[in-house]
């Protein structure tokens, strides 16, 4: 009886609950019917036919819509000039972008001459317009004859709260007007909500819907924060796709705030969105947006052929030097295709393995985008094989066995001493020239194979004297060209003076050294036996331009004036390794004490003069350094 009462409030409840639904308002009771139907003939998400195939290794039918030309213009050093727009769209062009979005014609009497400009270029990607979701900006940009008009409305509640204001059903009625008078024009229409990813879920599925029963071209996704992640861009434009008809693009826009735009532009594609905005370098507001190079190498890795097929990736690396001058920016040393890393190897299993097959360790080949492969060599981190490689490309006559001593000596050089290629050719030359046709490994194998021990014993010795022979040369060889390469760098000397130079501050000296561009030596260090507060020492340093070395020198000098409070120290550049003054004197320096005129000259008499080795030994315990030179 109890379960029977029960079942019959229930059956109650649910009545009651269901004659209040019943009851709610005629606005909200289209707005589901229109959902409903629109979702009722909804294909599956883009590209989706192959239902067993994993969502993640297909590769999605896509459209670039490139907003260099608006969005980028929000970059914070961005002044493009109406020439550098001109370019900017025919490079644009000519690298295959299938749209090409510029700014309102609203902004200025020159933004309104510009979208007719490049609207007249006659260009084969189509030229859109973005504006506000308002009739004067819309008549203004169709006004400019371009091929569509991409209009956005806030629908968050905080962007909503401070710009117009508008519930849902006042934003749908204003998108309405606006979009007809577009349509009426014969131009594409794209209707996108302002902060989407912050958005009431609902009320954006309510808008898109409405306007997807409009008949516009594509909806917009703007996760324009960039607060959205992955997941949350998956799931919500599926969500979007689901109440859309087949026909209706999805375009999304992600910006990169927390590092994630490109990875998002591809889950969007994946989830069913057909176009996406890039702009070159990403540049734009705030962090700026999903970048066109680093978006095309993602696409590239799930079909090169397709790709390449579809834009002239060659262009990629001067657009983005072009707009890189025009923004007053740096390409980054990582950035997507065209950094200065991007193909560069360096350590030595890396290089070994790219000279055979570049695929081992590259996944986009860099000539297909018209830039080069680096295989760096001149650094202490190379190996044999890509010294043997050089060689090869000298074409001189040196044997793997020299090839490996040259490369084990100018590893242990490097530690210390900044190589170029030219300095390396060098090395490679002059042991070739000074080397021999046979190695020690050729000796080693022939002693091996004699017949008799006699025979043996004398082969092995001459391999034992053949290998002193390839140290010897390869030592010679490094050791001119270390004398040429700091002869040519420029250079300076600096004295650094006090009571052992105050051991915080000199740790913090070195420390400083070490870590800059620069290389350098002690070359000289006295310390007086009866007087240690008058202790000096002299570092050489040398860089590859006069401003590095001043620039480090600098930043010793400031190093030691902000601890003069406490520690008893001075910095001062000087001439040469026994602390003459840098500029002619005006009176004769004061012997080993240098500028020191409280000193005692007769102190001289009981200094001791240390040589670099013993203080390397004795004063640089720190600095892992057996010759006075500390590894860069």
């Amino acid at each position: 009886m109890a379960m029977m009462v029960m079942g019959m409030l229930a059956r109650s409840v649910r009545s009651v609950a269901g004659a209040a639904t019943a009851t709610a308002s005629a606005t909200a009771s289209a707005r589901t019917t229109v959902r409903t139907m629109a979702s009722a003939a909804v294909a599956p998400a883009n590209n989706s036919a192959e239902a067993d195939v994993p969502v993640y290794t297909r590769f999605p039918k896509f459209y670039i819509v490139d907003t260099t030309l608006r969005e980028g213009e929000q970059f914070s050093t961005a002044d493009f000039t109406g020439s550098d727009r001109v370019y900017i769209a025919k490079s644009l062009d000519k690298l295959g972008v299938d749209y090409i979005e510029v700014v309102n014609p609203m902004a200025s009497a020159q933004a309104r001459e510009d979208c007719r400009r490049i609207k007249d270029l006659g260009l084969k990607a189509k030229v859109v317009v973005h504006t506000r979701c308002h009739m004067d900006d819309v008549r203004a940009a169709v006004e400019t004859g371009a091929d569509g008009v991409s209009m956005y409305m806030a629908t968050s509640e905080a962007l909503r709260k401070h710009s117009h204001g508008k519930g849902v059903d006042a934003v749908i009625e204003s998108a309405r007007q606006v979009i007809s008078f577009v349509q009426d024009a014969g131009l594409e229409v794209r209707f996108s909500c302002e902060d989407t990813f912050r958005s009431d879920k609902s009320e954006l599925l309510d808008i898109y819907a409405a306007v997807d029963a409009l008949g516009v071209d594509r909806i917009g996704l703007a996760d324009t924060v960039g607060v959205a992640h992955p997941f949350q861009v998956y799931e919500t434009v599926r969500a979007v796709r689901s109440i859309l008809k087949p026909s209706t693009g999805i375009e999304f826009h992600t910006h990169d705030d927390t590092g994630c735009c490109i990875a998002n532009a591809l889950v969007a594609l994946q989830a069913g969105a057909t176009h996406i905005n890039t702009c070159v370098l990403g540049i734009g507001e705030r962090n700026g947006i999903t970048p066109l190079g680093g978006f095309l190498a993602r696409m590239y890795t799930l079909d090169k052929d397709a790709v390449k097929g579809r834009y002239n990736l060659t262009m990629l690396r001067n657009l983005e030097q072009y707009v890189a001058r025009c923004a007053r920016v740096t390409i980054p040393f990582n950035n997507y295709i065209t950094g200065a890393a991007a193909f560069t190897h360096k350590a030595g299993v890396h290089s070994k393995a790219v000279i055979s097959d570049p695929g081992t360790y590259e996944v986009i080949d860099p000539q297909d985008f018209g830039v080069d492969r680096h295989i760096k060599i001149a650094h202490r981190l190379t190996g044999w094989n890509a010294l043997r490689q050089r060689v090869q490309h000298l074409r001189l006559p040196i044997t793997d066995e020299q090839v490996k001593v040259v490369t084990r000596l100018m590893k242990d050089a490097m530690e210390t001493t900044p190589f170029t290629l030219e300095q390396m050719d060098e090395v490679l030359i002059t042991a070739s020239r000074n080397g021999s046709e046979s190695s020690s490994a050729d000796l080693r194998r022939q002693a091996e194979a004699a017949p008799t021990a006699e025979l043996k014993a004398a082969l092995a010795g001459a391999a034992d004297a053949m290998k002193s022979f390839e140290e010897q040369v390869a030592r010679e060889a490094l050791a001119a060209v270390v004398d040429t390469a700091h002869n040519t760098m420029p250079t300076a000397f600096v004295k650094v003076t006090g009571h052992l130079f105050d051991k915080a501050v000199l740790n913090r000296l070195l420390d400083l050294v070490v870590e800059s561009p620069c290389s350098f030596q002690v070359k000289n260090l006295i310390v007086p036996a009866n007087n240690e507060s008058y202790s000096w020492a002299v570092l050489q340093l040398w860089g590859t331009s006069g401003d590095e070395v001043a620039a480090v020198v600098d930043e010793m000098r400031q190093l030691v004036d902000a601890n003069a409070a406490i520690a008893d120290c001075t910095l001062e550049r000087v001439a040469g390794p026994d602390g003459e003054p840098f500029a002619p004197p005006t009176q004769q320096d004061g012997g080993h004490n240098g500028d020191d005129t409280s000193g005692d000259d007769d102190d001289s008499n009981d200094n001791d003069s240390v040589t670099d080795d013993s203080f390397s030994s004795a004063s640089a315990a720190g600095a892992n350094s057996t010759d006075g030179e500390h590894p860069k």
